[in-house]
């Protein structure tokens, strides 16, 4: 027998172990190969799919974050805007067409031909620059600020080459009742830390503005200082932000999570996509039928809440969105100001945020009483109001503001923030236009700043007292029945289940020193005054009581036209139809 050399046998042998690792690699790669693939269905499935039944119902909202890391806090953008004169089917308009816009008039918006050029490094006018081509449509935007003499500007650039930092329209805000200048920004940049969150790309804009209708002579670059950019929500925010491009998209407008009239389906003959744009503006949408599935499931009172609620809301989405407003002091978000969102083949909605110059009222200017905040307002929307009769729902709350003082707003992240946008507003604030805009001398602004990080601790605490206060409701209009009159309100609640009572009073005036008639320790939500009440202007006011002695006012409120003054938990009624 031959025999087999020492360098032959370990060459077998590694012949057979080389053998033997392919056989358990194909037979690994087969593994994982079969643990990849997904079981087995029949093709009759996809018939059977459901929107119902969706995976994608009530998943955590993923935000593609690396879409911020071309943006930085403390970055400035300089940008030169020529508007040119325009032809319209009314004539041709120029630049001044804009100062004809009055607050909170929308129907009046007309859009001019514009250039937008960027600075060079040096914040300058490129010299090459062609400020006469036309690149851009320039209108204004906003509401309140509609009417101020320094607008906020919407730009859409016609070239996509010109995008600025990859965005193609352009939001460029004043921020004219911002005392700081900084608040929409710093509350963006907070909300793009938060998880279950999306945010908005913002970046501080030194704006130049060349009006072409001038004489020759005079058609200089005006100086019109600071603003801060907004990113557009729209499809492609939504691709580039990691969501579903093909997503529903709204904008609160004044949105209270009603099934109100004009909130119809687009097959609807009696839909009026204006009237509807009223309630929720349409940023993108197919049809509105998973909307007005929503809100009759939500406003079905015969129901139990927490399913419903579950099914077209992610409850952390929702607790973020709301713990944030409130540490924000942002009570412009109660019905509007906000979006929603939900992706094509999910029925669930998320929240996500929009504008915040009004946030952080360090200076007490909101027109609501203190009674009225932290949660306390957000609950005369029946979504809130119906999320939060139970106790667990507002520790749930109470936890996740825990959660983001300890994180995304402790003091430490606050001051950081406010830190990185110090050397970029402050030369803006000593200078014109931007100094005859302060509501604050220039030498007060540090001192304004540095208070963001108490004045979310003081959002916390309010917000923690009032809990000990009875919810707030509206009341309703009363109906003369015979020689009766009957008055009917909303059912409050009280968080540590104490019992209520109610006092109504009738006045001839807001201040309520002519009373008609006052009643107190009611217990049901409705009371009949069996006197005469001759037809006229009434004054009607609610208030709730528990028996641990804290009261709360109606949610409603009367404004008197001539002094302008609030009077709250008063409103206005009239009886014979005056």
């Amino acid at each position: 027998m031959k025999r087999i050399s020492h360098r032959s046998a370990v060459f077998l042998v590694s012949l057979v172990s080389l053998a033997g690792i392919l056989s358990f690699s194909l037979l690994f790669l087969q593994q994982q190969a079969q643990l990849s693939l997904p079981d087995p269905v029949p093709v009759s499935a996809l018939d059977e799919w459901s929107i119902e039944e969706s995976v994608l119902n009530g998943l955590p909202l993923k935000e593609n974050k690396a879409i911020y890391r071309s943006d930085t806090e403390g970055s400035l953008d300089t940008l030169f805007i020529t508007v040119f004169p325009t032809d319209t089917p009314d004539g041709t308009i120029d630049f001044t067409a804009f100062d004809y816009h009055q607050a909170l008039v929308q129907d009046y918006n007309p859009t001019l031909e514009a250039n937008i050029t960027y600075a060079n490094p040096d914040g300058e006018l490129p010299v090459l620059a062609d400020k006469d081509r036309v690149n851009a449509r320039i209108r204004v935007r906003g509401a309140s600020e509609r009417g101020a003499a320094y607008k906020s500007y919407r730009i859409e650039l016609t070239d996509d080459r010109d995008a600025l930092r990859g965005l193609k329209v352009i939001n460029l805000n004043k921020h004219v009742f911002d005392p700081g200048k900084i608040t929409n920004k710093f509350s963006m940049d907070l909300f793009k830390q938060m998880e279950n969150m999306a945010s908005l790309r913002t970046n501080f804009v030194h704006v130049y503005i060349r009006d072409k209708s001038l004489p020759p002579e005079q058609q200089n670059y005006v100086d019109y200082g600071l603003y801060t950019q907004v990113e557009q929500p729209n499809r492609t925010y939504l691709e580039s932000h990691g969501l579903d491009p093909d997503g529903t998209l709204y904008k609160a407008e004044y949105f209270e999570f009603r099934p109100e009239d004009v909130l119809r389906s687009m097959e609807d003959p009696d839909y009026d996509p204006e009237a509807f744009e009223h309630i929720l503006s349409i940023r993108e949408a197919d049809n509105h039928e998973k909307l007005l599935d929503m809100l009759s499931e939500i406003n079905n009172i015969n129901q139990d809440f927490e399913p419903a609620f579950q099914r077209y809301f992610n409850e952390e989405n929702y607790l973020t969105w709301m713990a944030a407003n409130i540490l924000l002091g942002n009570y412009d978000t109660v019905n509007r100001n906000f979006l929603l969102y939900s992706p094509t083949n999910s029925e669930t909605f998320y929240f996500l945020p929009w504008d915040y110059d009004k946030a952080m009222n360090i200076q007490g200017s909101k027109n609501f009483p203190r009674k009225w905040l932290g949660l306390q307002r957000y609950t005369g929307v029946l979504l809130h109001r119906r999320y939060f009769r139970t106790p667990e729902s507002v520790s749930k709350l109470t936890r996740k503001m825990d959660e983001l003082l300890g994180s995304v707003m402790s003091r430490e992240s606050v001051q950081r923030l406010v830190q990185t946008y110090r050397p970029v507003v402050s030369p803006f604030l000593t200078v014109m236009p931007d100094l005859g805009l302060l509501k604050l001398p220039p030498n007060e602004m540090n001192g304004y700043w540095d208070q963001f990080d108490d004045e979310i601790l003081k959002n916390y605490d309010i917000y923690k007292q009032n809990l000990e206060l009875p919810l707030p409701v509206f009341a309703g209009d009363p109906i003369r029945s015979g020689s009766m009159v009957h008055f009917t309100w909303e059912s409050s609640y009280d968080l540590q289940q104490e019992k209520l009572t109610y006092r109504l009073q009738l006045a001839r005036d807001p201040q309520l020193k002519q009373i008609v008639f006052s009643v107190s320790d009611l217990i049901d939500t409705s009371y009949d005054y069996p006197g005469d009440l001759p037809d006229g202007t009434y004054y009607l006011a609610l208030q709730i009581f528990d028996t641990s002695g804290h009261d709360q006012l109606s949610l409603d409120y009367y404004i008197d036209p001539d002094s302008n003054v609030y009077y709250y938990g008063v409103r206005q009624v009239k009886l014979g139809g005056q």
